[in-house]
């Protein structure tokens, strides 16, 4: 996989047009949906924080420019780039085929695993035939939703949606759902190591036959803003090379969590 997400940077990069220079971007104005921690969350103090807040922060700070952050719920992260609210959407998206016909992604960052998350006495499996009569919860607008609606819910597992993961965290702790299905960090950070999570373990294999689950981790940024695009691309890459995406994931994830592309 290292070598895959090391020629679509590639692709990427000399695909862009022109670079253009960092003192043309005197503010960017960045999306994210807040509730996906240790990705993108609110500390309690009320600021912003998280692996991809860290990220973009320091995409701005190489470009010379100040950063706007804009929270927004994340299936109106794609509309919203369209409607010019924001330069770019940066919220743990994967950069599918079918997302890359409406907008344009940065190199690839990263990929992440998704997994189940189930009481301890519930070894589920991520398979119809484990899963089948059961409820499992997703976030509306997620490759993991997408997945489950296309290879489960036509098998008879009900796939429960929710405006976001914190929603489901609540219900599946309340046993109104039997599992989430979700990127593993955040089922750790958001639900695992919290108090009402203490009774609830991951549960069953990743899924790595799928390629919507399997895509990598990317910057929406809206078609058409190539300048913005080669910026971002080349400011990324650099970051890569130089250690700094790998210095923040250590900060953020246990080892081995997250993959991230080859600088060689």
């Amino acid at each position: 996989m290292k070598k895959t997400l090391r020629q679509l940077s590639i692709v990427a990069l000399f695909g862009a047009a022109s670079l253009a220079h960092a003192s043309e971007f005197k503010e960017i104005r960045i999306a994210t949906e807040a509730g996906y921690p240790p990705f993108e969350y609110v500390a309690p103090s009320g600021e912003l924080q998280g692996f991809n807040i860290d990220i973009g922060n320091e995409i701005c700070k190489r470009l010379e420019a100040e950063c706007v952050w804009i929270d927004q719920s994340f299936d109106s992260l794609i509309p919203g780039l369209q409607a010019r609210k924001f330069d770019l959407a940066n919220s743990t998206m994967t950069a599918t085929d079918a997302r890359r016909k409406v907008i344009d992604f940065s190199v690839p960052m990263y990929i992440v695993a998704s997994r189940l998350v189930a009481h301890k006495d519930k070894p589920l499996e991520p398979t119809v035939e484990s899963l089948k009569g059961l409820r499992i919860a997703v976030q509306q607008g997620t490759t993991m939703e997408s997945y489950a609606r296309k290879e489960w819910a036509p098998k008879g597992v009900q796939v429960i949606s929710y405006p976001s993961y914190t929603n489901a965290f609540t219900d599946l702790a309340a046993g109104r759902v039997d599992a989430s299905f979700q990127e593993a960090p955040n089922a750790i950070d958001g639900f695992l190591k919290k108090p009402e999570g203490a009774d609830f373990a991951l549960t069953g294999d990743t899924i790595k036959d799928s390629a919507i689950l399997n895509e990598p981790i990317a910057i929406g940024i809206r078609k058409g803003n190539k300048k913005l695009k080669a910026a971002v691309d080349q400011t990324i890459q650099a970051m890569l090379e130089d250690g700094t995406i790998q210095s923040f994931s250590e900060k953020y994830f246990e080892p081995n969590i997250i993959e991230l592309p080859s600088s060689h």
